[in-house]
C-alpha cells in the first residue's frame, strides 16, 4: 500500500527526506511546505535534482494542513527564533495526519507537560500518530545503547559520547545562533539561555532512556567547557572571531542515590585539534557508547560526515533524515497516539523506584 507523504521543510534534513519520498515506489509525495520564499512555487523535484513531480513548494501552512495525506515528515529547524513547531505539529495531527518529526520532541513529559497533553489530545481526537525520530537524541542512547544492555548481567552506568566536527555545517543559524560557535565564552555556560535551549534535547534523551531501562533518577547535573583560539577560524558558513568559542564539551549526568547512572557528553569542535582534547575525527561523526557493569562494554560508531551526492546534505544529516523515513510504515501500523519504538530485551534496573 502506498503512503501519501507531506514533506514539511526542505533544509538539509528535509531535502534528504524529500528525495527519498520521490524515489521510493511505496511513497507518494502529497505536498511540500517550505520556509524560504525563494523556493515557493518551485517543483519539489527541482529542489532535489529529480524530474518534475507536479508538487510545488508552498509556504501556506493552512493549505498543507488541508491536504489529504497519511503522514507528515516534519523537519523544521530548531535554529530560528520564530518557533511555531508545536502549533504546527498539533494542527497537522488534529487534521488526521500522523507526524514524524526530527525536531526534538523525544520525551514529551520532559519537554513540556502542556505540549505532551496537546499532542496526545490531538492524536486521540483524530486517530493520528506522533513519533519523534532523530539520530541523537532519538537513536544512539534510547535505542542503540539500551539494546547493548541485553548482553549485560548488571549495568551500573551508561555513557554516550558524541564527537561532532562542526566545520562543514552550512547554516550560520545552526552553527552560531543555536550551537554557540563564534560566541564569547561567557555566552556559553550551563546557565546561559543558549545552553538551556540545547540542554532540553539531552534531558529528553536521558529520560527516554530511563523509561526503557525502568530506571528512576533523582536529578540531572550539567557542565560546559569551552575552548578558544587567539586567531580567526574560517568554517563553511562563518568566520569565528579570535577569542570566541571554537570548541565545547557539554555533559548531562542523571544521578540516582548520589551516583551518575546515565551520562550524555557532546564534543563539538570547529577546528581540527584542541590541546588536551581527544578529537581524532577526520570529518566524521564519532559515537562512543560505554557500558559500565558486568561485562563492561565499549562501542565506537563512525558516520562519514562528508557531503553526499545531494548538495548541502552531509552524512550526519542524511542519517537523521533516514530515521524518520524508515519509521513511516511502523508508525502508520501503530495504534493512535505517541509511538515509542520498542527495545527488545534491554536491561531493567532491578530496584527501580
Amino acid at each position: 500500500m502506498t503512503a501519501r507523504v507531506i514533506q514539511w521543510a526542505s533544509g538539509s534534513v528535509g531535502k534528504a527526506q524529500l528525495r527519498e519520498i520521490i524515489d521510493r515506489p511505496d511513497l507518494e509525495l502529497a505536498g511540500l511546505y517550505v520556509y524560504s520564499a525563494s523556493k515557493v512555487g518551485t517543483d519539489a523535484g527541482d529542489i532535489v535534482g529529480r524530474a518534475p513531480t507536479g508538487i510545488t513548494a508552498t509556504s501556506d501552512a493552512a493549505a498543507i494542513v488541508a491536504l489529504n495525506a497519511d503522514v507528515v515528515l516534519h523537519a523544521a529547524s530548531k535554529a530560528f527564533p520564530g518557533n511555531t513547531n508545536t502549533d504546527d505539529i498539533v494542527a497537522l495531527l488534529a487534521s488526521g495526519k500522523s507526524v514524524i518529526t526530527t525536531t526534538s520532541y523525544n520525551h514529551l513529559a520532559t519537554y513540556d507537560p502542556d505540549v505532551e497533553q496537546r499532542i496526545k489530545q490531538a492524536c486521540a481526537r483524530s486517530g493520528a500518530r506522533f513519533h519523534a525520530a532523530g539520530e541523537h537524541p532519538g537513536f544512539m542512547f534510547e535505542r542503540l545503547a539500551t539494546s547493548l544492555t541485553a548482553l549485560c548481567r548488571r549495568v551500573d552506568k551508561i555513557t554516550v559520547q558524541e564527537f561532532v566536527d562542526c566545520r562543514g555545517i552550512s547554516a550560520r543559524e545552526m552553527l552560531v545562533d543555536l550551537m554557540g560557535m563564534g560566541k564569547p565564552p561567557e555566552d556559553v555556560t550551563a546557565e546561559s539561555p543558549l545552553f538551556q535551549a540545547i540542554s532540553m534535547q539531552y534531558e529528553q534523551s536521558l529520560a527516554a532512556t530511563a523509561d526503557v531501562l525502568g530506571l528512576c533518577f533523582d536529578e540531572i547535573r550539567t557542565d560546559v567547557q569551552t575552548a578558544t583560539l587567539p586567531y580567526d577560524v574560517d568554517v563553511t558558513c562563518a568566520t569565528l572571531p579570535a577569542g570566541s568559542v571554537v570548541g565545547q564539551i557539554m555533559s548531562w549526568s542523571a544521578y540516582r542515590d548520589g551516583a551518575p547512572v546515565l551520562v550524555a557528553e557532546e564534543y563539538w569542535t570547529a577546528v581540527e585539534e584542541i590541546p588536551g582534547w581527544d578529537l581524532a575525527l577526520g570529518g566524521q561523526f564519532l559515537i562512543r557508547i560505554i557500558v559500565d557493569g558486568e561485562p563492561p562494554m565499549r562501542l565506537a560508531l563512525t558516520i562519514d560526515n562528508q557531503e553526499t551526492d545531494l548538495p548541502g546534505v552531509a552524512g550526519g544529516q542524511l542519517a537523521v533524515a533516514m530515521t524518520a523515513v524508515r519509521a513511516i510504515p511502523y508508525v502508520l501500523a501503530a495504534p493512535p497516539g505517541v509511538v515509542v519504538p520498542a527495545v527488545f530485551g534491554a536491561y531493567r534496573w532491578p530496584d527501580a523506584r
